[in-house]
């Protein structure tokens, strides 16, 4: 055990967070170093002998400007019971970790679990056309639908329609803040700043009462994609935020996909330029789980002890090469000529998007098939097969 209390690691990050001249690749290089911030803290003064900062950053940490600062913000997380992410939790992501400069903590409210699921990026200009709205319509719900989270920065036009499409399905969906936690920005996605409360997740690295400067949104990008398998861009002009935010992508090794526009529209030559630069071309989103299928959260949780009676009875000869979440769905899929995604969680005792994600990857290897209403069933099954299992099901 550490012996630090959870104030003291907060109390660290802010330290880190509040000192002048030093930024997040800093902070990523000291927090790395230890097994908690609030251990790093307690041995600052070795800091420069381990290489981890540079004299005069090491001088300025010593003089201890950054303390009332951090006093203050302390005292105001613990006055308004405001929910943080910190750098050790295990509710923050590996995958943010990963990235040159992660943020050494984050506000956060709604479902923290979202941060565990696999998910996609969506951006694009906030004066969007009426085409640009349909497709981050069509292409996020659909991926929602199968199980991933749609992460955005809650502007409006395109990040607005990506958060909309997801924000009750499945998948769910994040919105990264270029302001504090506590201020509503734009005020006109007010509603939605409701439905995400409740369904999704809100999350920002800045201070509460921070005001939507300029410069806070470029900064933000790195955070909406560094949590995401890959970015979306669906409409963008060469110089807007969206670009930025494939830069980063791609500086990052995510994958960057573009839907293609009119050659003649401005607001459109981010995405084509994208496109003659190796993007992947986007015109639905099976485009985009072709190319993320490998790099989805494998599922390996088993069927809960209560439905074992599916596992006990003669076992259908099914492709060999099926980890044992696919083989648990198609036992299932065995019984019936049809099952809805429902009767799946339900039987399987499997959270939602576990099971979303898991037909998603059977899908696309040709396992099962999709029918309207969300039905699935598999795409080989012979009927002696099959009536051999239902009977002794029966």
């Amino acid at each position: 055990m550490s012996g630090f209390s959870r104030d003291d690691e907060l109390y660290a990050c802010l330290a880190l967070v509040k000192a002048k001249g030093m930024g997040p690749r800093t902070w990523k290089k000291i927090l790395e170093h230890y097994q908690s911030p609030a251990q790093a803290l307690e041995d600052c003064r070795s800091w420069k002998n381990k290489g981890l900062v540079r004299v005069d950053q090491l001088e300025g940490f010593l003089s201890w400007s950054w303390a009332k600062e951090a006093d203050d913000e302390l005292e105001l997380i613990t006055r308004k019971n405001l929910k943080v992410i910190l750098w050790n939790d295990p509710d923050y992501p590996e995958r943010l970790k990963e990235i040159s400069g992660p943020p050494a903590m984050m506000y956060c409210r709604g479902d923290v679990s979202l941060l565990k699921n696999s998910s996609l990026a969506a951006v694009g200009s906030r004066q969007s056309s009426r085409y640009g709205q349909e497709m981050a319509i069509a292409i996020c719900s659909d991926l929602a639908a199968a199980g991933m989270t749609i992460v955005s920065g809650f502007a409006y036009g395109i990040d607005r329609q990506a958060h909309l499409a997801a924000v009750e399905s499945a998948g769910g969906t994040i919105a990264v803040l270029g302001t504090g936690i506590d201020l509503i920005y734009p005020a006109m996605n007010k509603d939605l700043w409701g439905k995400i409360v409740e369904h999704g997740l809100i999350l920002t690295e800045f201070s509460p009462g921070t005001k939507p400067d300029p410069g806070n949104f470029p900064y933000r990008n790195r955070i909406i994609s560094g949590i995401a398998l890959g970015v979306l861009v669906v409409q963008s002009a060469i110089k807007s935020g969206s670009m930025i935010t494939a830069q980063l992508a791609l500086d990052q090794n995510r994958e960057v996909f573009a839907v293609p526009g009119a050659v003649n529209m401005d607001n459109y030559d981010g995405c084509n330029h994208l496109i003659k630069q190796g993007a992947h071309l986007v015109q639905n989103a099976e485009d985009i789980l072709e190319i993320i299928a490998p790099m989805l959260i494998s599922p390996s949780g088993r069927v809960k002890d209560r439905k074992e009676e599916i596992r006990t009875g003669p076992r259908p000869s099914l492709p060999p090469d099926l980890d044992p979440d696919e083989q648990a769905v198609a036992q299932i899929l065995c019984l019936k000529e049809q099952v809805h995604i429902d009767d799946l969680i339900f039987t399987l005792n499997w959270p939602s998007q576990k099971v979303s994600q898991t037909m998603v990857i059977m899908e696309i290897k040709g396992l099962v098939k999709r029918m309207p209403g969300m039905y699935y069933s598999l795409t080989r099954q012979p009927e002696s097969q099959r009536s051999m299992v239902k009977k002794q099901a029966e």
